[in-house]
């Protein structure tokens, strides 16, 4: 495809006249070609991100043990053993959610009960550890980090220009999300993307965000490549919400 006298496209370019693109509302600063991710009810969109870490415990909490927990570079103050493994964890999930610079940045915890396991979830990309010192045995806490939103679409290149910058939909502006048709993004380094191929969402490191052929550590968002890579792009099928 031509594009002001070359064969060069450009991430987030429409390929085609058979589309539907959707107004959702930007939740933070997104470029064209980005996968873009929502919750149900909630018509903002977000970039790809791991917005869930869930923190389980090698073994059950005891007497005397402390618990220091870190959520996104806050260090949070100190928690006692409160009775049993739920109870201690619900008092460290509610020094999470009474914190205020968390709750300002969309954090939440929560316990799921029976599982030695605290749950906390954001909007973006969360972080979390909990060290256990004191008592005669100190559990571990594995953090294994997740994605909960839904793939809604892949954000359309239009002339952007706004006070906050040029290029990118700025947050809390309309964006024009492409939930079914042919549309070009960027390309995960090393991937070796083919017509009728499955695509995939990368959620972390350096290629966060950008399109994939293998799917470990990807999100599945029942998309199809429909050409090989160039310039670091390729086209893909966009078959709506995943």
């Amino acid at each position: 495809m031509n594009l002001y006298g070359t064969a060069r496209a450009i991430a987030g370019q429409k390929y085609g006249l058979q589309d539907v693109v959707e107004s959702h509302v930007a939740a933070e600063n997104i470029e064209p070609g980005a996968a873009l991710f929502g919750k149900v009810g909630d018509d903002r969109v977000f970039n790809a991100h791991k917005n869930v870490v869930a923190l389980v415990a090698s073994a059950n909490l005891v007497t005397g043990n402390k618990l220091a927990a870190k959520v996104n570079g806050v260090e949070l103050e100190e928690v006692d053993f409160d009775t049993d493994t739920d109870t201690t964890l619900a008092v460290l999930a509610e020094a999470i959610n009474s914190n205020e610079s968390l709750s300002e940045a969309g954090i939440s915890a929560s316990v799921v009960e029976g599982s030695k396991t605290i749950t906390i979830t954001g909007e973006t990309d969360v972080t979390g550890s909990i060290t256990v010192t004191g008592g005669e045995s100190q559990a571990t806490f594995t953090a294994t980090a997740s994605n909960d939103m839904k793939f809604v679409g892949v954000a359309v290149h239009e002339e952007l220009a706004y006070r906050e910058g040029t290029g990118f939909y700025p947050a809390n502006i309309p964006v024009n999300v492409m939930a079914h048709g042919k549309i070009y993004v960027p390309v995960a380094t090393g991937a070796t993307p083919a017509d009728k191929k499955p695509a995939y969402v990368v959620l972390s490191g350096d290629d966060k965000g950008k399109f994939t052929d293998n799917p470990s550590g990807a999100y599945d968002c029942g998309c199809v490549f429909r050409s090989d890579e160039k310039d670091g792009l390729a086209l893909v099928e966009v078959n709506g919400l995943k």
